[in-house]
This record gives structure tokens, sequence and C-alpha cells, in this order.
């Protein structure tokens, strides 16, 4: 690969969405980046590129980045910094982390770094080798605003595959964009939907914003935010009273048959009653024989409803207990608790019943509650009994494989939302060190007075990795200025397509990619074996330890995208019961084996809603991938500034004039900021893009308001959600 000659285009994927990794086509003029586009129609994965895309050498150079490494001379915070070569900031670091491991052992140095082999397979290769190598521990990401609609498909499906199951619908005739704003977020998911539309596709989109996404919907319905498992429910209220359900499915990729005692809740076994008896056969009732079958009888005809006594033991089939929860969310109760009218939970029920195929995007906007996950397998479970799911699919690849990525064997990881606890009080162990890479913690957070307050203080050492001076750089005790992905290797996968994201300039300043930095640091702390290979060598080595890469090479790769070797289908759930659970044993001791509604945690109708009565959003935004690109140009001027959306009557309530200052508070901190009047909001709702940089608000940041209460149940399933749109606040107009 290397530094190529003037006047050229050059193929390469962009790295800047979460999971996309979209192809662009680069002209480079005198060895610089003249212009970037999309890579075209017939290309599988460069159709289309968002703003953010073909803005992406702005990043390149702006004369803001990070031109050598940094050490901090003052106090954290105060951006008082002495520049020194490579080699001084790497031994510091090494000498600093020999010292720390020797006191509180190798776990306390924590990796906070979203470059992942998932996502990044060789910029996460040297994070996770080094981080394996030394014993580190992980900071796993999920948690920050992303885990509940993972733990429900794990309770679910027995992993985090519910997204593909329930938009993988061929031809879909009716779609249900559901706390998601793809138009926006996701264009590549959004273009197949613009597609379906124009074959007949009716589409209808669920969010307490009329966004863009909104805009192209047949019908736009605005709901309560937290209450989606409400609206679910309702909708199987209609379903199961009208005898819409998918009975045949229901009975043959569900738990529905399978038989609960009504004494304890947990699925009958063969053991319960049986000497010698299987804890692994569960029972259900036989309709043809009249008699209970263990689940792995073939040929029989299972029951979904009624109530049963097996050896003095009363039972019901799990579908039951689905049915006796459904009835009491009855269209009109529904419609008290999410302001949805009767008329439209009826035929949102019956549409998404009866016109098949039927699909729901089920996007990350719905789960980011405190019970969010019960809203995601709520809707999980709307799918299932009616038959709308796609189970031929083949599963999302992980791409971390251990002779790879963890040489030194697993290491350690601890959840996002229990990461301010281990630094601050040690519990479960101390975590003494942060380095952070491709992440901008003090932006994403929550509490941010909390984590300034209580957390930063007791960390002995904190790395930073960045292309900018970002609010986390400023409280680390180093700076290292990294690479853009225009300077630096690497592949990545736009869904089963593989592709090459190479290197097309020289690294500018004096900045490292990410991989070398690890290296680097590795050989520094005397693992130089096993970076000791080239940034191609390595890539050539990755292609050969993923059986779904077989057969591709490095320099096919430079050629165009490849699609990888599809794993054999069917692939099976993994469930405990190897079926669908809408009823979920192992959530009985939380009271939430079914998707039961839960108010939200700080509610607009609770008794804090006295003092803080609107529920503050936090969306995601149209030109900023989280707080990334917030300092380019030509996107500044499309958004020049954070704005508080608020609905008019919320406003004049508050005599708040369009464009005047308001201060946006709670009791955990605040914010002043514009206020922008719109009727594409929610009275009693309000909303700020997430990811502004602190110094680009009036006063404080989104972040200052949001909390870190973790659900337990989530806990038990994966691990606690950030709850960032289960906020309450109120808004003042500035004297």
């Amino acid at each position: 690969m290397g530094t190529q000659n003037k006047d050229r285009s050059f193929r390469t994927a962009c790295r800047m969405g979460d999971a996309f990794r979209c192809g662009l086509l680069v002209d480079i003029t005198d060895g610089i980046i003249s212009r970037v586009r999309p890579t075209g129609p017939d290309d599988p994965t460069g159709k289309v590129a968002c703003q953010k895309g073909l803005a992406t050498a702005e990043l390149v150079y702006h004369p803001d980045r990070l031109k050598c490494p940094l050490k901090r001379v003052g106090k954290r915070g105060d951006g008082q910094w002495e520049r020194i070569p490579w080699d001084e900031a790497l031994d510091s670091i090494a000498l600093r982390f020999k010292e720390i491991t020797g006191h509180y052992g190798p776990i306390s140095i924590a990796w906070m770094t979203s470059l992942v082999p998932e996502l990044t397979p060789l910029s996460g290769a040297g994070y996770s080798r080094l981080m394996s190598l030394m014993g580190g521990t992980y900071v796993d990401f999920w948690g920050c605003g992303d885990a509940a609609g993972p733990c429900a498909d794990i309770a679910t499906f027995g992993g985090i595959l519910g997204e593909p199951y329930l938009t993988a619908v061929t031809d879909p005739k009716f779609g249900i964009m559901w706390g998601c704003n793809y138009a926006v977020t996701a264009s590549p998911f959004f273009a197949a939907t613009k597609e379906a539309k124009k074959k007949g596709c009716k589409l209808v989109v669920i969010d307490p914003r009329f966004t863009r996404t909104g805009s192209y919907a047949d019908e736009h319905i605005t709901i309560r935010p937290g209450t989606d498992s409400a609206l679910a429910l309702g909708m199987i209220h209609v379903i199961l009273e009208r005898n819409l359900q998918d009975d045949m499915f229901i009975k043959e990729n569900t738990i529905g048959p399978l038989l609960v005692r009504n004494d304890n809740g947990l699925l009958l076994r063969e053991s319960d009653f049986k000497d010698g008896g299987s804890k692994d056969k569960y029972l259900v009732l036989d309709q043809n024989a009249g008699q209970v079958q263990s689940w792995d009888t073939t040929s029989i005809n299972p029951a979904l409803r009624g109530t049963y006594r097996v050896c003095n033991i009363e039972c019901q089939p799990a579908f039951q207990l689905l049915i006796d929860l459904a009835k009491s969310y009855s269209p009109e109760k529904v419609s008290e608790i999410t302001d949805v009218s009767e008329e439209t939970i009826q035929n949102l029920a019956i549409a998404y019943a009866t016109e098949k195929p039927a699909m729901i995007s089920r996007g990350w906007g719905l789960q980011r509650t405190f019970y969010g996950d019960l809203s995601a397998r709520a809707v999980n479970a709307l799918a299932a009994i009616t038959g709308n799911l796609n189970l031929d699919i083949p599963p999302l690849y992980d791409h971390s494989h251990p002779s790879f990525y963890k040489p030194g064997g697993p290491n350690g990881s601890i959840p996002f939302l229990s990461l301010s606890e281990a630094i601050s009080k040690g519990e479960p162990f101390p975590i003494k060190a942060l380095w952070c890479a491709g992440h901008n913690f003090m932006t994403t957070m929550p509490d941010t007075n909390k984590v300034i307050r209580d957390v930063l203080p007791n960390l002995e050492l904190i790395v930073v990795c960045d292309l900018f001076m970002t609010a986390s750089a400023r409280y680390a005790d180093y700076v290292l200025p990294v690479t853009s992905f225009y300077e630096s290797n690497d592949i990545g996968l736009f869904g089963y397509f593989l592709q090459l994201q190479q290197k097309l300039i020289e690294p500018l300043h004096e900045a490292k990619s990410d991989f070398e930095i690890a290296a680097d640091l590795g050989k520094r702390m005397g693992f130089g074996q096993y970076f000791d290979k080239t940034q191609e060598q390595y890539i050539e080595e990755i292609l050969t330890v993923h059986p779904e890469m077989e057969g591709i090479t490095l320099e096919e790769l430079k050629n165009g995208p490849i699609m990888v070797k599809l794993p054999d289908l069917p692939w099976r759930l993994n469930t405990p019961t190897g079926r669908i659970e809408f009823y979920v044993e192992r959530l009985k001791e939380f009271g939430q084996e079914l998707p039961i509604y839960l108010e939200p945690v700080e509610s607009a109708r609770g008794e804090s809603a006295k003092d803080y009565p609107l529920v503050l959003l936090s969306t995601h935004p149209v030109n900023r991938v989280h707080s990334s690109m917030a300092n380019i140009p030509s996107l500044q001027k499309i958004d020049p500034e954070p704005r508080l959306e608020i609905n008019p009557s919320d406003a004049e309530l508050r005599n708040v004039a369009h464009g005047e200052i308001v201060r946006v508070f709670n009791d955990r901190g605040q914010l002043k900021i514009r206020a922008d009047i719109t009727n594409n909001i929610k009275p009693g709702v309000v909303n700020v893009t997430e990811g502004w940089w602190p110094e680009q608000h009036i006063e404080g940041q989104i972040n200052n308001l949001t909390h870190d209460k973790k659900n337990p149940a989530q806990q038990h399933i994966f691990q606690a959600n950030a709850a960032f749109y289960d906020v309450l606040v109120q808004v003042e107009k500035l004297p």
C-alpha cells in the first residue's frame, strides 16, 4: 500500500460510522486529498455517502489537529502542556504502567477504546493484543446507551441478533421504524427502506419527535418517551383479541407451548416429577394424546392455552401467561399510558399482524431508558407471536479471534456503567490507570459533574490518543496524536462485504497510527515478539485466521469489496430452551419474566416532576458521529451550535421566545443553550442532540443532566444501560 502518487483516485473505506464502512473514492493531488465521493451505484458498499463521510478530509487538514505528544504540567483540566518526543512519552507511560501494575496488579489498568477488532480489525488488534498480554481490563462499551436492546435480544434470542431478525424481511408490505431515525444515523439501512416504499410498503414511524425519517412515513405516531413496552403490549392485546396471531409459528419456534409452574414460575421439567428425570427436558401438553410429553418428542400438537395439573403441580403454557398479561393492556389503558389514541393502537396492531410480510426496525432510541430492555423485549414478543421474524439469516460475525487478538489469553472486562465505582471506590476491583483511544469519555459518560468530582481524581494515570484536544484529552496526563483513517491501513466489514481501508497519504505532523502506538508501547512492556511485523503483514495474518475470510487476499481487496464466506444455515437460537423466549425464566426473581410495562424511573408523572416536569432526550445528530466531526467547518455551517428543541406550548408557558438563551437544569447540573421552538417535538419533551463539545455550549453540557443509575435485571442478563432518555429537567428563561 503506502503513499500514492499525484492526480489519481483511490478506493478506501470510511471509518466514521459506528458500524458502517462505506466505500469512498478519494482523489489525491500532489500527495494531498483533493476530493472525496461515493464509489457509485455498482458498489455494494458505496452507493451513498453521508455528509459526514464526504467531509472527512477536513479532519486531516484541520488546523487544530494534535501535532506532537504532550505531557501535562499543570492541574488536570487546566490546559497546561509540555511538548515531548515520542520516545520520552512512551518510555514514561511504560514506566508508570509497570509501577501501577506492580502495586495494584495488571487488572488496575483499564483500556477504554472503541477501536475494537469487530469494527477495526487491525487498529483494534494493537490494543487488544497489548491488553491481553498485560492482563489489563477492557471497558465494555455496550452500556454507553446501547446495552438494553442487547439485553432484550440475549434474553429473547440468546444473542445480540434481534435487529436482523426483525428487519431481514424480503419485500415487506408493512414496516415500523420504532425509536430510530435511520435517515440521519444509518443511511445504508434507510436506502433499503426507501426502496421498499417504492415497491408499495407502508411505513409507520414511532417517535416522540417528528424526524427526517418521519417525513418519509405514511404515518407518524407520537409516543410518550419510555412507554414503548406498553404500546407493544397493547398491540399484542388487539392481535390476540382478534385471533390474528400465528399459532403455528408460536408452536414451532417459541417458548409458547412450554408449561410453566404456577407455584414458582419456573418451567416444568421432567425432573420435577420423575426420579432420574432430566432437568433439560421441558414439557408440553400434547393435545392429540391428552397427556404431558417432553419437548423433544416428535409429532405432537402442543397446547398454547389452558391450565393443567401434572402430579399435583398446576401449570400453564407460557403463551397463556402472555395472553393473561396482554389482557390488562387494553387500548384504552395503553392510550392513557402512551398518549397514543385507541384507534391508532388498534389499526397499527391489525396492520402489523395482517399486512405480511411486515418488519420492525427497532432502533436504539426506544431502549435508552431505565427499563429499555423491557421495551425491546415487548417488541420482540410482538414480532414472535405474529411470525414476523426471519430465522434464516447468518449470525453477525465476531472478529475477536483468540489466537490473534488475545495471544496472552482472555483479559478481564468491566461494564461501562461500573467503571466509575471501580475508579472512585475500588469496587469490584480498583482501576488506577485509564488508556483512552477512539473515545471521548467526557462527552459520553453520564453525570459529568460526578465524573469530574469523584472519578478522575482517583486515577493515577490517564492517557488519551486522539486527533484533537478533546474534552477527555484535557483531563489526561499524556496526549498522543493519532493518524486519521486516510493515513493508516485496516480492513472492515460493510454487512458481509470485506473491504480494504488503505493508507492514501503519509501521516501529518508527528502522528502515529493506533496500531503503531500500541506496538511501540508493547515493545517497551516486554512484548516485542508480538509486534514485529508490518501492518500489511498483520492484515494478511488476520485474513488467514478467520474462516469466513478464507481465500481472500490483500491484493484482491485493493480492487474492491469481497463478500466473506457465509456460515451454514439455519443458525440455532442460543436460549436455554433453544427457542424464542418471550417468557424468560431467569428474570423471574425480578418479576420481569414477561415483558411488563414499568413507568420510567424519572417519570413526568412521578413525584420528581413537580420540580422537573420535562423529559430530556439527547438524540443522535445528523452532522456528527457522537462527538466526532463536531469541529468540522463545513458541517458547522449547517449546524453551528447546540439548540434545545422545545414545543411551542412548553415555551409559551415559560415565556421563552425562539433563539433566546434558556437554563436547562435538574439536581445534577445545568446547561445554558438557545431555544429552538418547534412543533416537531411532543409537548412535555425537550431534546438536545448529543456529542457537542463542552466549549460549544454557552455553559455546561448535556451530560451534566444525565444519571448513572444501574438496572439490576439488565446486569443479570448482560450489563446495565445508561438511561440517557430517562431524564427529567426544568427549563427557565434567563433574566
